[in-house]
């Protein structure tokens, strides 16, 4: 370890890249593995964590070619300056090992009375290094996140309706029957590991309610009269961060991320999605995992008027099956969150028109499900309170 830091000092005080001495470093400690690679392709588009596909020397036993590499420092991987402690991906460790095997598979319909299975699972954990906080995973090779996939020009043009209630059913089944297996009575030992996570806990209530009332200094004359609502609401979350226990609380993904193959909407028997990016995992509102992943989809409709989001949502909602009033205003109150404290930093999703739209729409969610006026959301809105 210590002639791996001064050797990555040395290279960045030549003026190197410091990156690519963390690239090197990472195929030192492969070589010597089963899992050597020939090369590494760093994977653009993640913040925290330096993450890579291998092509592995020699496939492995079951032909597999490539491996997704993934590297934690005590830092942001986008942000040197932006200290996160590395112990995040220990979290992530216990996650992965604890889901080997869990997965959910929804059968569908297609034309021609062929049918589609959908499987959602975690990807494999391969091996661990604790002492470079290096992962090997299996990889879902050619695969875009959610949306990026959506707003594809392959997909943005030939999206259905029903291909987009599948995928949405099959996430939905999947997360609920995540959040239901750790109530199990077998990860007890799981659940204590992961209600550990504090760091990542404070930093997604932070970066979400602390931001939250930080707007209204931004966007008085939009927000400056919720004011109230929005201290009330971030007071109510630190308090539901610091339960042990709880209605419709336990270990969250804290980051719903999924990763679709970009041949999903050719016609395929089986098509498997990942969901991905594990080291925000806690003990939480069950409620905040929902929310965020309607949160998202509907800023494909309301940027790129892209419909399909809405069916995702629908076929996402019938699968989850919310089950109550309080989880359902909870989804909305997160959702509206992320619209005002997260919207402002979406650039080049649309107009500055559109922001100002999401934070007013995000701010009138807040409200109104904070108010429980159930009567206000209409739309796709409506869906959470379907059965209730």
């Amino acid at each position: 370890m210590a002639a791996t830091t001064e050797n990555s000092l040395r290279r960045s005080d030549s003026g190197a890249d410091p990156d690519d001495s963390i690239t090197s470093d990472i195929a030192g400690e492969l070589e010597q593995t089963r899992y050597a690679c020939s090369s590494l392709t760093r994977l653009r588009g993640g913040t925290a964590n330096f993450v890579f596909r291998g092509l592995l020397s020699l496939p492995l036993e079951d032909g597999t070619k490539t491996v997704i590499i993934k590297h934690t420092e005590d830092y942001v991987a986008s942000n040197r300056n932006f200290k996160l402690s590395a112990g995040r991906c220990l979290f992530e460790e216990t996650s992965l090992r604890a889901l080997d095997g869990l997965s959910s598979t929804v059968t569908v319909e297609e034309q021609f009375e062929n049918q589609r299975n959908i499987t959602v699972k975690a990807p494999r954990l391969l091996t661990f290094n604790p002492d470079m906080n290096t992962a090997v995973l299996e990889d879902l090779p050619e695969s875009l996140d959610l949306k990026t996939f959506c707003i594809s020009s392959a997909a943005s043009s030939s999206l259905s309706e029903d291909w987009g209630v599948s995928i949405g059913k099959a996430l939905g089944t999947w997360l609920r029957s995540f959040h239901r297996w750790t109530d199990e009575e077998g990860q007890a030992s799981v659940v204590a590991e992961l209600e550990r996570n504090h760091t990542m806990r404070d930093l997604k209530l932070s970066v979400n309610y602390d931001t939250l009332v930080e707007r209204v200094d931004q966007y008085p004359t939009i927000l400056g009269e919720a004011r109230e609502v929005f201290e009330k609401v971030r007071l109510a979350a630190v308090a539901e961060s610091e339960r042990k226990a709880g209605p419709e609380c336990g270990i969250i993904h804290g980051d719903f991320c999924v990763l679709v193959p970009i041949r999903a909407l050719d016609f395929n028997p089986q098509t498997s999605l990942f969901v991905v990016d594990w080291e925000l995992c806690h003990f939480g509102a069950r409620a905040l995992d929902v929310g965020q992943m309607l949160a998202e989809l509907y800023m494909l409709k309301h940027f790129r008027d892209f419909n399909a989001g809405l069916s995702i949502i629908q076929g996402f909602l019938e699968g989850y099956q919310v089950p109550d009033e309080a989880f359902a205003f909870r989804a909305l109150i997160h959702a509206g969150v992320h619209y005002v404290s997260f919207g402002p930093m979406t650039p080049g999703w649309g107009s500055p028109e559109q922001l100002e739209d999401l934070v007013k729409l995000g701010r009138d969610m807040i409200v109104k499900a904070w108010e429980k006026d159930r009567e206000w959301f209409k739309g796709i809105w409506k869906y959470l309170f379907r059965d209730l």
